[in-house]
C-alpha cells in the first residue's frame, strides 16, 4: 500500500500492475479505456456480486463478474491522488481513503462517488476505515491520524490518540467486544468499547506491524515486517511468534471461515487457522509481491501483486503447500 511519505508506507507499495483482465463490461456504465497495467492498485474488498479495486492516481475499478472484467468509476480527473483503502460498511455503502487525507464515500456500492474529506496542505495519507456497524466509523492513517465518524461517514472528528505520532497501518474487530490497532514501532493498541478509548500493549516488537485480523473468540494474529507474525490467545494482551523460515514482508491478507492466509514479497503466503495455528507456508509462484486478496464465494482466491490482479482457483485456505 502505497505510503510514500514513510518508510513502511514504502514497503507496503510494492508495484502492482493489472494486467490479467478484459477492458469491455456488459452493464450501464460505459466502459472507459485504461491500460490497467500502468496503474498500481493498492486495495480492493468483494461484497454481494461487486468487487472494487482502489489505486494510484485516483483510480477506483468495479467487477460485477469476480474480475473478468473491469470499469471505472472514478479517475484522477476527479481526485488525482493516490488511493489507499476501501472498506464496505454494509448495504451499498463504501468508504475509500487515500493521500492528501482524502476520503471518498459511495452509496450506490461504487458506481459514483463523494468528496467527504481533503487536505492538500498535509500530503499525508489515511489508510482505512473501520466500523462496528455502519453507522459510527473511524478511520485511521499517517502520524497517529484518527478520525471518528457517528453518521455513516458524513461528518468527521479528529481524535487525539496517546501516542507519539506513530503511523497506523490496520484496524480490526470481533463484532462486539474487542478491536485492536497496529502501526509502526510495533504500536498494538486495544479497545473495548468500539474505539472510543485505546489501551496502548506493552511493545512485544520494534518493527512495523502492517496488518491485524480477528480469527475467532480471543485469538488474534498480526503481521509485518521481516515475516513476522505473531498470535494472541488472550484478546491482544499477549503474543507469541509464529516462527517462519524466511524474512519476507508480509503485507495484506483474506479471511474466510477457516482462516486467515497472510501474503507478501515473493509471493510468500502464510496460512492460520481460526485457532491461532499455522497450518501452512508457502509461494504462489510467478505472482511477485503481494499486498492485499480477498476470498470468493466460491472459495476462488484474489490477489493484488506485482504482476496484477490475479484469480487463483486453487484454495489456499483450504489445501496449503501447493
Amino acid at each position: 500500500m502505497s505510503k510514500l511519505i514513510s518508510y513502511s508506507f514504502c514497503l507496503v507499495v510494492t508495484a502492482l500492475v493489472l494486467y490479467a483482465f478484459s477492458p469491455r463490461h456488459d452493464g450501464v456504465v460505459p466502459q472507459v479505456d485504461l491500460d490497467l497495467k500502468r496503474i498500481q492498485f493498492n486495495d480492493l474488498v468483494h461484497f454481494d456480486d461487486r468487487m472494487v479495486a482502489v489505486g494510484e492516481r485516483g483510480t477506483i475499478i468495479v467487477s460485477d463478474d469476480d474480475g473478468a472484467s473491469w470499469r471505472r468509476t472514478h479517475s484522477d480527473e476527479q481526485s488525482p491522488v493516490t488511493l489507499t483503502g476501501v472498506t464496505w460498511l454494509g448495504g451499498k455503502l463504501l468508504i475509500a481513503v487515500g493521500h492528501d487525507q482524502l476520503m471518498l464515500r459511495s452509496e450506490d456500492a461504487g458506481d459514483s462517488w463523494q468528496v467527504i474529506m481533503d487536505d492538500k496542505s498535509s500530503g499525508e495519507p489515511l489508510m482505512g476505515t473501520w466500523s462496528p456497524n455502519g453507522q459510527k466509523i473511524f478511520a485511521y492513517g499517517s502520524f497517529g491520524r484518527f478520525f471518528k465518524s457517528n453518521d455513516k461517514g458524513l461528518k468527521w472528528t479528529p481524535v487525539q490518540l496517546n501516542i507519539q505520532g506513530e503511523h497506523l497501518n490496520d484496524l480490526d474487530g470481533d463484532g462486539d467486544r474487542i478491536q485492536l490497532m497496529v502501526g509502526e514501532m510495533g504500536l498494538v493498541m486495544r479497545s473495548k468499547d468500539e474505539g472510543q478509548s485505546w489501551q496502548t500493549i506493552e511493545p512485544f516488537y520494534r518493527g512495523s506491524l502492517f496488518g491485524v485480523a480477528h480469527l475467532e473468540g480471543s485469538n488474534w494474529v498480526t503481521y509485518g515486517m521481516r515475516g513476522n507474525v505473531f498470535v494472541s490467545h488472550d484478546d491482544g494482551l499477549n503474543w507469541k511468534q509464529i516462527a517462519l523460515p524466511h524474512q519476507l514482508p508480509l503485507y495484506g491478507h483474506a479471511t474466510d471461515a477457516r482462516g486467515v492466509v497472510i501474503v507478501g514479497t515473493g509471493g510468500a503466503y502464510v496460512n492460520i487457522s481460526r485457532e491461532g495455528e499455522l497450518q501452512g507456508l508457502g509461494y504462489m509462484r510467478g505472482l511477485g509481491t503481494l499486498t492485499s486478496a480477498v476470498v470468493l464465494p466460491n472459495s476462488e482466491f484474489i490477489v493484488a501483486g506485482q504482476f496484477g490482479l490475479q484469480q487463483r482457483k486453487r484454495d489456499y485456505l483450504a489445501r496449503t503447500g501447493q
